[in-house]
């Protein structure tokens, strides 16, 4: 069992086990089954689509979640130029106690269990540094700026041993950079840490870690690939989130065949856009744009899920 044991561990790939991988894949594939034999018939006109079709997802439409994820950089950094802001990448990562692996030397970069590893798992982890990330954003380096100074974009990711970072991509004035290293000096000290300056390509600086983390976005996917997208799924990590510097993505998903998520993202700063919903269920029945109606939700929809036949049979 020792030996067994010995070996599984040596297998693990970002923390992920064979059986890990293998639970996930059953997962997906399950979710594939159930959006795949689901649909949405349109009562009047009898037309049928499968949920399969209608999600974003980045393990089920990967393609389509990669397209908006670009679009979300692209008005960022719209939004970012609009404002005369300039790009800083930032990369935050935890001490050595949160490792339970570590390399053998400076010089061998082979995995050991690292003895000081304190039991933290990844989406625990990944809560400490967010807390972090906030620590700085409540510095006053970044706090006394307005919401429209301060934006940015971030990417949780592993380290090989499954130990989770995060890459950050900020947009703040060019007169307030040296505050704000300064600050992140202060509490992120250690050579992993990183204030990166002098940006040239904001969107391909970030697009490429961005690139790393939706494996399923690619033509051919390696085992490695696999392993990495296992990690999001079994730790239940996000892969982003941002600054609220765009408009909201459920508003752009219902709206997007009316405006550019940068073009909605101007209509929001006025007074003119208004949301109505149900005060019971939350749900979005019209979204107005003064005495313009842009959407009224559709009350003919049905939605046939394969569980329904399950029970039927």
């Amino acid at each position: 069992m020792t030996n067994y044991k010995k070996d599984v561990d040596n297998l693990k790939k970002y923390g992920v086990s064979k059986s890990d991988l293998a639970s996930v894949r059953l997962k997906i594939q399950k979710q594939e089954d159930f959006l795949k034999y689901s649909y949405i018939k349109d009562k009047t006109t009898g037309n049928t689509f499968s949920l399969q079709e209608c999600i974003i997802s980045s393990n089920h439409n990967p393609q389509r979640y990669y397209a908006e994820i670009q679009n979300r950089i692209d008005t960022l950094q719209r939004e970012a130029e609009n404002s005369n802001l300039t790009p800083v990448f930032l990369t935050i990562t935890l001490p050595s106690e949160f490792h339970p692996m570590k390399q053998r030397s400076e010089y061998d970069t082979t995995l050991i269990k690292n003895p000081k590893y304190n039991g933290t798992e990844p989406r625990e982890a990944t809560k400490i540094l967010t807390k972090m990330w906030a620590k700085l954003r409540q510095d006053r380096s970044l706090k006394d700026l307005p919401k429209n100074k301060r934006m940015y974009y971030r990417v949780n990711e592993p380290h090989k041993d499954g130990t989770p970072h995060a890459h950050i991509l900020l947009f703040i004035p060019a007169d307030r950079i040296e505050k704000v290293e300064k600050a992140f000096n202060r509490f992120y000290f250690s050579e992993s840490n990183k204030f990166v300056k002098d940006i040239q390509n904001a969107k391909s600086y970030i697009m490429k870690y961005i690139n790393k983390t939706l494996p399923k976005s690619k033509e051919q996917i390696t085992q490695d690939d696999e392993y990495l997208n296992a990690w999001y799924i079994k730790n239940r990590i996000n892969r982003f989130c941002a600054s609220r510097s765009t408009a909201p993505l459920y508003l752009h998903r219902l709206l997007h065949h009316r405006f550019t998520l940068y073009a909605l993202t101007q209509v929001r700063k006025g007074n003119s856009l208004k949301v109505l919903v149900t005060i019971d269920s939350d749900k979005i029945m019209e979204i107005w744009d003064d005495n313009e109606l842009l959407y009224m939700r559709n009350e003919n929809i049905e939605v046939h899920t394969i569980n329904e036949y399950k029970k039927a049979a």
